[in-house]
């Protein structure tokens, strides 16, 4: 009770007790670096899962008041010997479905299995085989993905061919029951192998599945004023027709592409484009949003809009940490038809260690820009909040949506709370002289018309709970469950 009582006295102090509740859960016994994943929510009860220090998964209900309910291990109907991993789970209206991967090496085969638990952890049913493969030429298996209605689960993987022949998408679209196929089959991408890669895989309500990918221009295929890469989106709709979509503007980069669920069984194809030919000092700057939305059910698509989005960047261009691109997190459709649309600066930095021959990728993320538009896509306000996390331990955002207002959470260095304008904003770290204490949690408020709130949730200096941004969920409007690896809290906006 302490830690409550603690931390809606830090609310208090910075002008949230009448707006928003923040309790946490007692920590977890997770295994030693093993994080809690995060299920869901139902009927004002809250799930997780962890793998506890005797490797058993182990799931949790919790109530509104984060007391933990009940706690039960899960188990799988497999042999007694069988060594597999877990691989998370879709929470859905009636059930939580699990995955669970297996590889039989002396075999050479490897399973993708799918099983059930009722909302009181209890099993239900057999496990059951949702994909397996035997050849050592396939790649990305075990890959998944869910509709946004949850009512269909897709599985695929690739079979690679040689680099002048396409490689074949092996795809299987389930009903949530898996008792039902809706969609399958193993069709030859219209790409050739050494031209694509795969960018993103999505199923509709329908069933239909959607592949995104990025393809490099042969010699014969390049124009003047275009880019030598574009993308393609190839549908596989449950009928068996193959509808395409070439994404390629003129005198542009696509620097970020994105299919989003919509309402009323439609996606939009949005993202953001780079000048293809620029000065160094703004040649990573995406200033112009595009997007599209496609018909599920027709397949047609709305007219290609793009639009020059002012204030994403600072009026003076000068250092490098102001020119990184931005890529779209959320987008939120408004009560007057409009939408609230999410972006984030990011940059990927990638370095080679020449003694161990491994490449590592990192993300770095900077400021928030938070557009709204009307119901016809006209843009009306930016509001861009600045941030620097080039070596944040805790990068990103985690965000809401409620009565029209847009709540978007993330850490940051506390003197960066008035941060904007003539006032620098100063890098977050967690570098070796660093200290996590001077870093906060942050709560950043815009309003339809594009007014922005910004104040702290809480100081990390009175507090060693620091939440994992990235592991966190929307659980329903106006609420998140915030993850720190080992213990949970949940945010509520309360009015």
């Amino acid at each position: 009770m302490k830690k409550i009582i603690l931390f809606l006295y830090l609310l208090s102090l910075h002008g949230f007790a009448q707006d928003i509740d923040l309790i946490w859960s007692e920590k977890i016994p997770t295994k030693s670096k093993t994080d809690i994943s995060i299920l869901g929510s139902n009927g004002g009860q809250f799930y997780t899962t962890y793998v506890d220090r005797d490797d058993q998964l182990v799931g949790r209900i919790y109530d509104n008041n984060m007391s933990l309910i009940k706690e039960k291990n899960i188990d799988f109907d497999l042999q007694e010997d069988t060594k597999y991993s877990y691989k998370g789970a879709y929470f859905l209206k009636n059930s939580i479905l699990h995955f669970v991967y297996q590889n039989n090496k002396r075999q050479k085969q490897t399973f993708l299995y799918g099983a059930f638990s009722d909302f009181q952890l209890n099993s239900v049913g057999k496990i059951s085989v949702l994909n397996e493969v035997e050849d050592d030429k396939v790649v990305n298996f075990g890959l998944r993905s869910i509709s946004p209605d949850s009512t269909k689960i897709l599985t695929y993987h690739e079979i690679k061919n040689k680099k002048k022949e396409p490689n074949v998408l092996v795809y299987r679209v389930y009903d949530s029951s898996l008792k039902s196929v809706i969609n399958e089959g193993a069709a030859s991408l219209p790409i050739k192998s050494k031209n694509y890669s795969t960018e993103e895989i999505r199923v509709d309500n329908l069933g239909n599945v959607f592949i995104m990918a990025e393809v490099v221009k042969e010699k014969r295929e390049k124009v003047k004023g275009y880019a030598d890469n574009f993308y393609k989106l190839i549908v596989f709709t449950k009928d068996k027709k193959v509808k395409e979509f070439d994404f390629d503007f003129p005198n542009n980069i696509i620097d970020y592409i994105d299919i989003i669920p919509g309402e009323n069984n439609t996606f939009f194809c949005t993202g953001f484009l780079k000048a293809l030919k620029a000065k160094k000092s703004t040649a990573l700057v995406t200033d112009e949003m595009f997007f599209t939305t496609i018909d599920c059910e027709t397949m047609k698509t709305s007219e290609m809009k793009i639009i020059k989005v002012p204030g994403l960047y600072p009026d003076k261009i000068k250092k490098a940490k102001d020119r990184i691109p931005y890529k779209i997190r959320e987008i939120y459709k408004k009560s007057n038809g409009g939408y609230s649309i999410i972006a984030e600066q990011y940059k990927l930095v990638v370095s080679y260690n020449a003694k161990t021959g491994q490449t590592y990728y990192y993300y770095y993320y900077c400021d928030i820009a938070v557009i709204q538009t009307t119901s016809k896509n006209e843009v009306t306000s930016v509001t861009r909040m600045p941030k620097y996390q080039l070596n944040a331990e805790n990068p990103s955002l985690i965000s809401t949506f409620k009565n029209d207002k847009t709540y978007i959470i993330f850490e940051d260095i506390t003197s960066n709370l008035n941060a904007g304008g003539k006032k620098k904003t100063k890098r977050s770290t967690a570098s070796l002289f660093s200290s996590g204490g001077k870093n906060s949690l942050f709560l950043l408020e815009v309003s339809e018309d594009g007014k922005m709130d910004k104040n702290i949730i809480y100081e990390y200096k009175d507090s060693k709970i620091k939440p994992n941004v990235q592991g966190s969920r929307e659980v329903k409007p106006g609420q998140i469950l915030l993850n720190a690896r080992d213990q949970i809290g949940l945010f509520t906006i309360r009015s």
